[in-house]
């Protein structure tokens, strides 16, 4: 007659871990986030297939949602980079860089469907210094 002690394994390193060696051995195991996204993404589809029954189609962009309204600027807490010259300039040293006045560069605006945005883009010509080369 066998005991059930000598049946089951004792621990060899202790019991932690034989926990964490025996959860490695299960490999990827998936998250909550996993059900989550599984359910919004089942949510979707059923307000697309409603939104189609009723001869619709489901509103994807802010300006669909709420037409007519304008979103507050983008609040921009920096001021324009200015770069000093690495290399001395050659025949105009000193003065503005003609392509941008002096500043650098210019302001870019890509905005489009109630989104604003801009970004600074430096002049190529004077490599941003706003001095002539």
């Amino acid at each position: 007659m066998t005991s059930i002690a000598s049946t089951l394994s004792v621990p060899r390193a202790g019991l932690a871990d034989d926990m964490t060696e025996d959860d490695n051995g299960r490999g990827f195991e998936r998250d909550e986030t996993d059900r989550f996204q599984q359910l919004v993404q089942q949510l979707v589809v059923d307000g697309d297939d409603r939104a189609a029954a009723a001869g619709r189609r489901a509103r994807r962009t802010y300006a669909e949602m709420a037409p007519g309204q304008t979103r507050q600027p983008v609040l921009r807490m920096t001021r324009p980079i200015v770069f000093t010259p690495t290399v001395p300039a050659a025949p105009m040293v000193n003065r503005q860089c003609p392509d941008c006045q002096g500043a650098g560069g210019r302001m870019v605006d890509t905005s489009s469907d109630g989104v604003i945005r801009q970004n600074w883009q430096s002049c190529g010509p004077c490599g941003g210094t706003g001095v002539a080369r």
